[in-house]
């Protein structure tokens, strides 16, 4: 494949990567919103909460599938370990795992959770008086990026040293997914 043919499918590929970010987060926001004006802040906040750890959680798998070594997971496949050879092709792929992890689900979620502390702000609004409607919001915008970032930050040290371990894990899931569609 010529120079140009590859630097269009990246061009190409990169831009629908770009767009699916947009539609999951159109999506994604879209149901939160609605989520959000109909179910009361004492379920709010705990699915506020889940969003942001499901954000912490798609950052270190993307991490950990550009961390984890490829010939680790090999010696455990000779070993016929479940799910290492599955395992193998998220390192061998470890780009685009890593884009997909951490940038779209990862950075996809952290922006709900931003959107979710907005509309709970506007949800509690309607029974506590709230004084300054921008100051409010722009504080639960705070205390959503400070809890992804800070959770982020929290949890890399962990997706370092555990990439094989995680990377095990997201192969028996994807062996598993594949037994199932063969059934």
């Amino acid at each position: 494949m010529g120079r140009k043919k590859k630097v269009r499918r990246f061009a190409v590929g990169t831009l629908v990567f770009a767009l699916s970010a947009f539609l999951l987060t159109f999506a994604m926001n879209l149901t939160f919103e609605r989520l959000a004006e109909a179910i009361p802040p004492v379920f709010g906040v705990p699915l506020f909460f889940l969003v942001i750890l499901f954000g912490i959680m798609s950052d270190a798998v993307g991490l950990a599938g550009t961390r984890a070594k490829e010939e680790a997971l090999l010696s455990m496949a000779s070993r016929r370990v479940p799910g290492a050879r599955e395992a193998v092709w998220f390192v061998r792929n470890a780009s685009k795992v890593s884009s997909v992890f951490s940038d779209l689900v990862g950075d996809v979620s952290s922006t709900m959770a931003g959107a979710l502390a907005v509309a709970l702000v506007f949800k509690a609004r309607e029974m506590i008086p709230v004084a300054n409607l921008a100051v409010a919001t722009s504080i639960a915008v705070g205390v959503a990026s400070m809890f992804s970032v800070g959770g982020k930050a929290l949890f890399k040290p962990l997706a370092l040293k555990y990439a094989e371990s995680i990377v095990l894990l997201l192969g028996k899931i994807r062996r598993r997914i594949v037994r199932e569609r063969k059934r």
